[in-house]
């Protein structure tokens, strides 16, 4: 394959990743944000139309992340400069995770495939971060990939050991299931934290002031969600019904239930402002906005599909550095980083 094919396959998989980003985002809003506050705020006519709209970017962004999946599936086995046991592990774990992932289209998953789910998808997300992370240029999308999936992990944890107190009454069990809640939460805002380092860093000016106006903004949202108005807006009571629910952990957890409220429009803030970062490539950037998207919570089975697609394209991004380092050419690299 010649340079030019090179440069419009990788333009092609940018423009693949930047419009799943975009859907990613949108239905994040539309299905999380908007759509579960909307009842009893809006009237029939307004919550059905706010349904179908977040009904159809959900499953519209299934299809995307499915096609990604399966192209970084194909791109990682020909990517010889990551190590075949990380490539082949990665490979399977994602191919188990579409197909427990797919009934969820027509159904909602039991409670065990569920924690499949999640257990599976955290074990392919750490592995993929842990290798990413060795590399210093993807070293910041290693460390937001290897937390959310411990964090993810933990909550699935803390669920299952939750079930297991009510069912013994076992107050002891229950302690220790707030506890992996908490340190689910923390990992989560560990993550967000790097993430918006991160951004911050790429440039003196247009990191700094994107970083800084993500979290601005999503302080100003969990603020009129939280603010106790005697007669709030629609959106606030939208806000204030939908931002608690999205953010809610089974048991809840010690002292970061507001964090992990401010962690909801964090993460969309986060990755829509990757969308507008010029210093790296969206080969790089993209990664982190799907899997910030996923927020850790990796037994729903949109997230696990955008924790698993964001985890092996980081992978083709650390092939992408290798490539510089050693002078192998792969088909699917960035020509340059800056």
């Amino acid at each position: 394959m010649d340079e030019a094919d090179q440069r419009a396959e990788v333009g092609l998989a940018a423009s693949a990743l930047v419009m799943t980003s975009a859907v990613a985002i949108a239905a994040k809003l539309a299905g999380v944000v908007i759509a579960p506050g909307a009842r009893g705020i809006f009237g029939e006519r307004e919550v059905v139309l706010v349904e179908t709209i977040a009904g159809t970017l959900a499953y519209t962004l299934a299809g995307l992340l499915v096609a990604l999946i399966c192209a970084a599936s194909f791109e990682l086995a020909r990517a010889k400069t990551v190590h075949v046991a990380t490539r082949g592990s990665v490979v399977a774990v994602s191919g188990l995770v579409v197909a427990l992932a797919s009934p969820a289209v027509v159904e909602r998953l039991p409670t065990l495939p569920s924690l499949a789910l999640a257990v599976i998808t955290s074990f392919a997300v750490v592995v993929a971060g842990l290798t990413v992370f060795r590399a210093p240029r993807t070293r910041a999308i290693g460390g937001v990939l290897a937390l959310l999936a411990f964090g993810g992990l933990c909550r699935a944890l803390a669920w299952e050991t939750s079930a297991a107190s009510f069912e013994r009454g076992s107050m002891g069990l229950h302690d220790v299931a707030r506890v992996l809640a908490t340190i689910a939460v923390g990992t989560q805002a560990l993550a967000a934290l790097v993430a918006a380092g991160w951004i911050g860093t790429r440039s003196r000016w247009r990191g700094r002031v994107l970083a800084n106006a993500a979290i601005l903004a999503a302080f100003l949202v969990t603020w009129l969600a939280a603010r106790g108005a005697d007669s709030p807006s629609a959106f606030e009571s939208v806000l204030r019904t939908s931002l608690p629910a999205a953010a809610a952990v089974t048991p809840a957890p010690y002292v970061l239930g507001s964090i992990a409220v401010f962690l909801v429009p964090a993460s969309i803030f986060l990755a829509l402002v990757l969308l507008f970062l010029r210093e790296e490539p969206p080969l790089v950037t993209a990664p982190i906005g799907l899997v910030l998207l996923s927020s850790g919570v990796l037994d729903v089975p949109l997230h696990a599909l955008l924790a698993t697609a964001g985890a092996e394209w980081a992978l083709l991004a650390l092939a992408t550095v290798e490539r510089q380092r050693s002078g192998v050419q792969q088909p699917m690299s960035e020509p340059s980083l800056p």
